[in-house]
């Protein structure tokens, strides 16, 4: 699936041309505390003193920011079900970011690494470490909250071939499914690949199928934006 669609791409980029978009509400989460919650109370931590105290509460209070901000993505993705029925943990839940390309992979490892270190050996944190993880925090919330409009109003995208055909990118808002159709009219060729996680007999490829197609699916739409050009595009597509 990914190099058929990375081959398309690679012919046909130069003749995209922005049709229309469209979707409805994301099925966010009612959750009373949010990532942006869990940051404040970190911030407020780190601006109290520089005691072990405060800077384990820091710590704890940032390790929630990540947890509540992939529970939530999870939840508007319409995948929070399935990781929690296969108990799937944080490192599963980071992976997916990964092959989406949502936060770089260099980011995660280094939060990942921090999370470990100040969570997991029992040491006492220093207040260089935490300020650091702070930023990669805050980071990745911000990236994060991004991703969500994809999964509402910029659910579904379509895009024209100026020689004919079109791509279709779109998101279901009730299951967690995601489809691309691909469409070159003049050589007959018209293909479409799905991703539906509530009817998986392949769970661990389907999965990673639903994060590539999401990450195709955000491609596109900073595309239109102008947000990224059409090299940043084709090599993003190959990352």
């Amino acid at each position: 699936m990914e190099q058929e669609i990375i081959d398309f791409f690679n012919k046909y980029i130069s003749e995209l041309d922005v049709d229309s978009d469209g979707g409805g509400w994301p099925q966010t989460p009612s959750f009373e505390l949010l990532p942006r919650d869990f940051l404040d109370f970190a911030e407020k931590d780190l601006d109290t003193s520089n005691s072990v105290h405060s800077l384990i509460n820091a710590t704890s209070n940032l390790k929630r920011a990540v947890d509540c901000q992939l529970d939530y993505l999870l939840c508007t993705l319409n995948l929070d079900t399935y990781y929690r029925s296969q108990r799937l943990g944080v490192d599963r839940k980071l992976g997916l970011l990964k092959r989406a390309g949502i936060f770089r992979s260099r980011s995660l490892t280094k939060l990942n690494m921090l999370r470990n270190r100040l969570e997991h050996h029992y040491e006492s944190p220093k207040i260089e470490d935490v300020e650091v993880y702070y930023d990669l925090v805050a980071a990745f919330v911000s990236v994060v909250e991004s991703v969500i409009p994809l999964a509402g109003l910029q659910a579904s995208l379509t895009n024209a071939l100026v020689c004919g055909g079109g791509v279709e990118s779109s998101f279901s808002h009730s299951e967690p499914r995601l489809q691309l159709t691909l469409e070159h009219s003049p050589s007959g060729y018209k293909q479409t690949f799905e991703a539906d996680m509530s009817k998986s007999e392949n769970p661990k490829t389907d999965l990673e199928n639903f994060a590539y197609l999401l990450r195709v699916h955000m491609l596109l739409r900073k595309l239109e934006e102008s947000a990224i050009t059409e090299k940043h595009f084709l090599k993003a597509l190959a990352d």
